[in-house]
């Protein structure tokens, strides 16, 4: 029996929304420079910093965000879900305060590597809680939350950026910064105030704690049956996962198939999001637009029309991830994706836009289309599945040095692309583009010939997808020395295929 509650009001939702914050930091963090690299007022202060230097100032965020990731690992096992973030937050209040009293470019990429350290941190753990705390039926809807936060935070830095445009003072810059503290600080407080992940819990044998926690986040008020079933299955379950693995070691995500796949799952799709090119249109639009001749003013307002599309997107992506399957919609969205950076390539090289020659108008609103329309698909479709994936596809006790790997991965392909993108850009322009037409292309036939389909599969159910631990089911539960009661305690012996039926 499920819970009879609304899932857009139920709990786990709501809490994912306020975890979401993270998110939001994460799309504000990474849009705030976007426009602070098109004002006057701020290259003027520091020197007019040539493409490697702009290059350095982007990508010391994702080096941040690299190490906060590299730790949150061990932060995340050790302090539990909610300290971990809380930790994470602590940098991004550093940063953002370091970042708007910059005194000169050192300061400004310290402020940046602190804000990159928070971000890592908190977004290598917000979606691991979020998955562990949902029902199966709206896992994907609260965890992809994730990029709809992001995609908010994407759109009040890059509209805070048109406002500081507006804002006559040599010190307009500092505003955008300044911003950053207060939704780390906002988060780094509340997370303290809510349950900690249930799962987490009962990896550390806080059973009891552990029953609480998941009551305060599923009981409804006539679900009793349900909440004792549900818990009862993901307690022994996670004592399976131990019994059969032993604890793990970094070294053991390597040894085993079933956890090499699930590395190579989890982490691809945050590679194939880097490979998308996103990040370089995000960071570096401002400099596309450049090349069409638009003056500051109109740079920064069409990517304040940039910001705009993306909240939309996520917010409608909220209504089919969890009744589409994760498959179709990754292989769809690198497909388009291809197909939009051919058309964007072919404009831009049949219509230059050239110093002291007339630029054809409608080639730049169909260029500036097609970027738009790589956020409206990059948010809708490809974006949802990185927060959603990587969390769903490892065991209790694999998520969180997992999911640091994988946001590694995300990082230091980002950090690559933000590094050279301006580079490659100044040296090569439009062809820069090709680039990202083979790369959505390989990752469409990745996605189509090597990815399995984890929609509507509990959390254990997907173990076995993987082919390492058999699922507990209820049915299992109730047969003769599945499950054996010992005093207080419940014992559990190992359960083979041939105890279960499939």
């Amino acid at each position: 029996m499920r819970p009879n509650q609304n899932e857009w009001l139920s709990k786990p939702f709501l809490t994912s929304v306020f975890l979401g914050i993270g998110g939001f930091l994460y799309g504000y963090d990474s849009g705030i420079i976007t426009p602070s690299l098109a004002l006057s007022s701020f290259l003027t202060y520091f020197g007019r910093p040539d493409p490697a230097l702009r290059g350095a100032i982007v990508s010391m965020y994702q080096a941040g965000a690299w190490l906060g990731s590299a730790s949150v690992g061990i932060t995340s096992d050790r302090l539990g879900r909610r300290k971990a973030i809380a930790f994470g937050c602590i940098w991004g209040v550093l940063g953002g305060a370091l970042m708007a009293g910059a005194a000169h470019v050192a300061m400004l990429i310290i402020g940046r590597l602190l804000v990159g350290y928070a971000v890592g941190t908190i977004t290598g753990v917000a979606p691991v809680f979020g998955a562990e705390i949902a029902k199966t039926s709206e896992r994907a809807k609260v965890t992809a939350v994730n990029q709809m936060m992001v995609a908010w935070g994407f759109f009040i830095a890059l509209w805070t950026g048109v406002g500081e445009s507006k804002w006559h003072n040599p010190n307009q810059w500092r505003l955008g910064f300044a911003i950053q503290a207060i939704p780390a600080l906002v988060l780094g407080v509340g997370v303290l105030f809510i349950g900690e992940s249930p799962r987490w819990l009962c990896l550390k044998g806080r059973h009891e704690e552990a029953e609480k926690a998941f009551r305060g986040y599923h009981y409804t008020g006539s679900n009793d049956d349900w909440c004792t079933t549900e818990f009862t299955l993901i307690r022994h379950n996670i004592e399976e996962e131990k019994r059969a693995q032993g604890r793990l070691s970094w070294a053991d995500l390597f040894k085993t198939p079933a956890f090499r796949k699930r590395l190579f799952v989890g982490s691809f799709v945050w590679a194939a999001a880097m490979l998308s090119g996103i990040s370089f249109v995000q960071y570096y639009q401002t400099a596309i637009y450049a090349t069409l001749q638009f003056d500051e003013d109109q740079q920064l307002l069409v990517s304040g029309l940039y910001g705009s599309v993306a909240p939309v997107a996520c917010f409608l992506s909220l209504f089919f991830v969890d009744r589409i399957g994760r498959k179709k919609i990754l292989v769809a969205s690198s497909a388009l994706l291809s197909i939009c950076y051919m058309t964007i390539t072919i404009i831009a090289a049949v219509f230059p836009a050239r110093p002291g020659f007339p630029t054809n108008e409608a080639a730049q609103r169909g260029l500036i289309a097609c970027i738009f329309a790589v956020s409206a698909n990059y948010s809708a479709l490809l974006g949802p599945m990185t927060w959603i994936i990587p969390p769903e596809v490892f065991t209790t006790e694999l998520r969180a040095k997992a999911n640091a790997i994988v946001q590694v991965i995300h990082y230091s392909i980002s950090l690559i692309i933000t590094q050279c993108s301006p580079i490659a850009l100044a040296a090569v322009g439009w062809k820069y583009y090709i680039l990202f037409i083979l790369t959505n292309a390989l990752c469409t036939v990745v996605f189509l010939l090597f990815y399995p389909e984890t929609r509507g599969k509990s959390l254990e159910q997907i173990d076995e997808l993987f082919g390492d631990v058999k699922p507990i089911t209820e049915d299992d539960i109730r047969k003769p020395g599945i499950l054996e009661k010992d005093g207080a305690h419940t014992t559990h012996r190992s359960v083979s295929r041939e105890d279960v039926s499939v």
